[in-house]
Protein backbone atom coordinates (compact mmCIF):
# COMPACT_ATOMS: atom_id res chain seq x y z
CA UNK A 1 0.00 0.00 0.00
CA UNK A 2 1.47 3.43 -0.73
CA UNK A 3 0.89 6.38 1.08
CA UNK A 4 -0.31 9.23 -0.75
CA UNK A 5 -1.70 12.71 0.11
CA UNK A 6 -1.60 15.60 -2.19
CA UNK A 7 1.67 16.78 -1.90
CA UNK A 8 3.20 13.33 -2.80
CA UNK A 9 1.01 13.44 -5.86
CA UNK A 10 2.22 16.61 -6.67
CA UNK A 11 5.95 15.32 -6.44
CA UNK A 12 4.98 12.11 -8.47
CA UNK A 13 3.06 13.49 -10.65
CA UNK A 14 6.25 16.14 -11.80
CA UNK A 15 8.72 13.14 -11.51
CA UNK A 16 6.92 11.22 -14.00
CA UNK A 17 6.49 14.58 -16.24
CA UNK A 18 10.10 14.72 -16.33
CA UNK A 19 11.16 11.12 -17.10
CA UNK A 20 8.47 11.24 -19.59
CA UNK A 21 10.58 13.74 -21.50
CA UNK A 22 13.49 12.00 -21.39
CA UNK A 23 11.24 8.29 -22.58
CA UNK A 24 12.27 7.09 -18.91
CA UNK A 25 15.93 6.79 -20.21
CA UNK A 26 18.09 7.18 -16.96
CA UNK A 27 21.14 8.08 -19.38
CA UNK A 28 19.76 10.93 -21.12
CA UNK A 29 18.05 12.17 -18.12
CA UNK A 30 21.26 12.18 -16.37
CA UNK A 31 22.90 13.59 -19.64
CA UNK A 32 20.53 16.43 -19.19
CA UNK A 33 21.06 17.03 -15.71
CA UNK A 34 24.56 17.28 -16.24
CA UNK A 35 24.13 19.77 -19.03
CA UNK A 36 22.29 21.82 -16.95
CA UNK A 37 24.50 21.99 -14.03
CA UNK A 38 27.42 23.15 -16.31
CA UNK A 39 25.70 25.40 -17.94
CA UNK A 40 24.01 27.32 -14.47
CA UNK A 41 27.57 28.96 -13.60
CA UNK A 42 27.21 27.98 -10.24
CA UNK A 43 30.11 26.14 -8.63
CA UNK A 44 29.33 22.20 -8.34
CA UNK A 45 31.07 20.66 -5.40
CA UNK A 46 32.22 17.43 -6.11
CA UNK A 47 32.81 15.26 -2.61
CA UNK A 48 35.03 12.18 -2.44
CA UNK A 49 32.78 9.17 -2.11
CA UNK A 50 32.73 7.95 1.87
CA UNK A 51 33.45 4.33 3.05
CA UNK A 52 30.57 2.12 3.24
CA UNK A 53 30.32 0.92 7.11
CA UNK A 54 28.48 -2.36 7.56
CA UNK A 55 26.53 -2.09 11.24
CA UNK A 56 25.00 -5.29 12.49
CA UNK A 57 22.00 -5.38 14.86
CA UNK A 58 22.55 -7.24 18.47
CA UNK A 59 20.40 -9.93 18.35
Amino acid sequence: MRYSDSVIDEVRAARDAIAKEYEYDIDRLAEALNAREANSGRKVVRLPPREVTLVRKAS
